[in-house]
């Protein structure tokens, strides 16, 4: 219930009265204040705003105002509208991006530090912001998993796949994992994967992530840490660093 109302961003206060009135079933101001223990006039000002919302109706009964929650096939078109909303949002955002990149073309680097499993995990999920793209990848993957935790893992990868965005990963040798606990890591087309085994005397604890002119770096968990520096210079050159790796790196399959 609480995930549902969270759509609508409703107030702790505006919640308790729904779920009142749910629970409840149909009732009148009075008892609906009685049932959500608070005053009557509060009670009017939230159910006009939930009204106003469309998860509440209105009707007269022997001349006293009822209330009720909507049924849930209206509040299924409800959130059908708040979908169509965020599409059109992203449509303009899209538009906006495109104007961003231009004004911002030639200015000098950008660099953003964040620190906390949260703040990494945030950094991460920025690279679902792109689409039909591949990010070179520079992987301590047992410590990366560690660190961001497998369910995060799990979810970022399945909207990856449905953004097409393709994945090339170079991989330490004494880091891999076991494909049967992590499924998610599995190398087959359908989840757009590429990964090589970098030479058995290449380690590496920092990992990084190349894709448009980013490279975002992340630390192991002992220091949890990462930077995003904004450069097209430096993409380019990790990205040529990158390659002469892959080049001497031996496939997973």
């Amino acid at each position: 219930m609480k995930k549902l109302l969270s759509l609508f961003n409703l107030r702790s206060i505006e919640a308790d009265v729904y779920q009142a009135l749910f629970y409840g079933g149909q009732m009148g101001a009075s008892q609906l204040a009685k049932s959500a223990n608070i005053s009557r006039t509060s009670v009017y000002d939230i159910l006009e705003r939930l009204i106003e919302i469309g998860l509440v109706s209105e009707t007269m009964k022997s001349g006293v105002k009822m209330f009720n929650v909507q049924p849930p096939e209206k509040i299924k078109l409800l959130i059908k509208e708040k979908e169509r909303e965020v599409s059109s949002a992203i449509k303009t955002l899209d538009n906006i991006k495109k104007e961003y990149l231009n004004q911002h073309k030639g200015m000098k680097p950008r660099l953003q530090v964040f620190e906390g499993r949260s703040a990494l995990q945030q950094m991460m999920k920025d690279m679902l912001l792109y689409k039909d793209t591949t990010v070179e990848v520079y992987w301590p993957i047992k410590k990366m998993i560690s660190l961001l935790t497998p369910s995060f893992f799990e979810k970022f990868h399945k909207e990856r796949v449905e953004r097409n965005i393709n994945i090339r990963a170079i991989w330490p040798v004494k880091q891999t994992p076991s494909m049967k606990n992590y499924s998610f890591l599995k190398v087959e087309p359908r989840l757009k994967r590429e990964v090589k085994l970098a030479p058995p005397n290449v380690d590496f604890s920092l990992g990084y992530a190349i894709y448009g002119n980013t490279v975002r770096f992340i630390s192991s968990s002992k220091e949890n840490f990462g930077f995003l520096v904004e450069s097209q210079e430096l993409a380019e050159m990790m990205s040529s660093q990158f390659k002469i790796i892959w080049n001497i790196s031996k496939p997973v399959k």
